[in-house]
């Protein structure tokens, strides 16, 4: 459905700032997928207008799709999501099931802000953080600030995780907590491509047991022998 058009008897039509937060809304999930690839075409498609609406809401193509993965990296790096998602991990699993539902979320959410700066760094690849000004400089500043939020709230939130065993732990809950998010930015995705992250579960239970033990090894899909 058009986001800018209103008929007779219908609601009065979008401002400029709220039709732009609808494109930006309905087009997310599709420069998610395609990135700086997605045509004019396929954003208006997503959005339900013509592409005379998108050039006049945000000027251009780089303009709508820059909007469009500072909004996903704002999402992504958001505080209260990360609280709700650790909040309802099951306080009463096992540690090392807990710890794997960790990995996965940190891992997701890792994914996710890294999928978003790839696509800014497309739209401007010569340009760093000192080069922004006007808006884009306030934006960074708040994503900043909602960045140290963030890891306020991760920290919290795993040391809720972790502090039904706090007297198992070998080591501080602060320090745990720090080799928690560790494994986590160590083992989101491999760099090299070649082979596969360790599953969370493996990571999991090394965290718990340690590299070598007595415990009996966790189930891995591990292609490696």
């Amino acid at each position: 459905m058009p986001v800018d058009i209103a008929a007779p008897g219908r609601a009065a039509p979008l401002s400029p700032d709220d039709r732009r937060a609808a494109i930006v809304e309905a087009v997310l999930p599709l420069v998610a997928e395609r990135g700086t690839e997605v045509t004019t075409r396929q954003l208006a498609d997503a959005a339900g207008v013509a592409e005379g609406t998108l050039f006049r809401a945000f000027g251009d193509k780089p303009s709508l799709v820059g909007a469009v993965a500072m909004e996903g990296l704002h999402r992504a790096s958001g505080p209260d999501e990360t609280r709700a998602e650790l909040a309802a991990i099951d306080r009463s699993l096992p540690l090392e099931v807990r710890l794997a539902a960790v990995i996965e979320l940190g891992r997701h959410r890792m994914a996710d802000v890294v999928r978003w700066m790839t696509v800014l760094r497309h739209l401007h690849p010569h340009t760093g953080p000192g080069d922004l000004s006007g808006p884009g400089q306030t934006l960074r500043v708040k994503l900043l600030q909602q960045r140290d939020e963030q890891r306020a709230a991760t920290i919290e939130g795993l040391t809720d995780v972790l502090r039904p065993d706090a007297d198992r732990l070998r080591v501080p809950l602060d320090v745990a907590v720090a080799l928690v998010e560790s494994a986590i930015a160590g083992t989101h995705g491999r760099i090299d491509h070649l082979l596969p992250a360790p599953s969370a579960t493996v990571v999991a239970d090394v965290l718990v047991h340690g590299l070598a033990g007595d415990a009996p090894p966790p189930p891995t899909d591990d292609p490696r022998p």
